[in-house]
């Protein structure tokens, strides 16, 4: 449902307002949180973030980009060197090339049990390896290459703090309608990235994700992340399989010791 639809049934109540995640409800929580802190992980997150940084010059400049902005933050607090930062800004503006990297971003799509869907995405310069080492990950969770992108949408996020400690979800719901976005809810913090803060997320248009994210800034608001994702809707949401617990495990350990993975996308219910 559209922001201007549920405002227009709802007028007192925000949008998909997100409880707190229940500790224990679902393991898969704290299999992910758990075994995303890694090192080789960290290195990852740190590459892709530089080519975000690249794309995001690419389409919205360097003058007046909130979300390059965010991005460049994002990029100090993990130590990433400037050197790295500054060449992905030349990189975007076009006053360097790629320096002949044939590195090309693929997605690849899985099923797995239960209704399990699966979006990986990947950034490699050999195709054929990279999908032999993320078959041989998904294998740990009986999971297959099967067309799923059908169950999720495309969708611009962004994560940004309450202006103040009294601002809640339904303040920001009339901002969020005014500035053009799709949605706005709670941010469960699934991978502890943030320390606990309490923040809102935003799903909107790909892309609107710049002119959104600058339309935030310009209102006071600090942006921590914007990026696009795969979104699976309420509907297409299944139940954690409890019984999968350990295979499930096992399947995160080695997406994430995947080099050229640079994320992964699911259908698992939150809450």
């Amino acid at each position: 449902m559209s922001l201007l639809r549920l405002a227009r049934a709802v007028p007192q109540r925000g949008l998909h307002i997100s409880r707190p995640l229940l500790a224990g409800h679902l393991k898969w929580q704290n299999i992910r949180h758990d075994k995303a802190k890694n090192d080789a992980k960290k290195s990852k997150e740190a590459h892709f973030l530089a080519s975000r940084i690249e794309a995001s010059v690419k389409s919205g400049g360097t003058e007046g980009n909130a979300q390059l902005q965010t991005l460049m933050e994002k990029a100090r607090k993990m130590n990433v060197t400037k050197k790295i930062i500054e060449n992905a800004i030349k990189r975007g503006t076009g006053e360097v090339t790629g320096e002949g990297s044939a590195a090309a971003q693929t997605t690849y799509e899985f099923m797995g049990p239960n209704g399990t869907a699966f979006i990986i995405e990947a950034e490699t310069d050999n195709k054929a390896r990279t999908i032999g080492r993320v078959k041989h990950a998904m294998t740990k969770f009986n999971a297959n290459l099967s067309p799923c992108q059908y169950l999720f949408q495309r969708k611009g996020e962004i994560v940004f703090e309450p202006l103040n400690e009294d601002e809640q979800l339904d303040d920001v719901l009339e901002v969020a309608i005014d500035i053009g976005a799709d949605d706005v809810e709670n941010f469960n913090d699934v991978d502890d990235e943030y320390g606990g803060a309490r923040l809102f997320r935003i799903l909107t248009d790909p892309s609107e994700l710049n002119s959104v994210s600058n339309s935030l800034a310009s209102r006071g608001y600090k942006l921590r992340d914007s990026k696009s994702i795969f979104h699976a809707e309420d509907l297409n949401q299944v139940d954690f399989p409890e019984d999968q617990e350990k295979a499930f495990g096992k399947m995160i350990q080695q997406l994430d010791e995947i080099s050229e993975v640079t994320n992964y996308y699911m259908n698992i219910r939150q809450l």
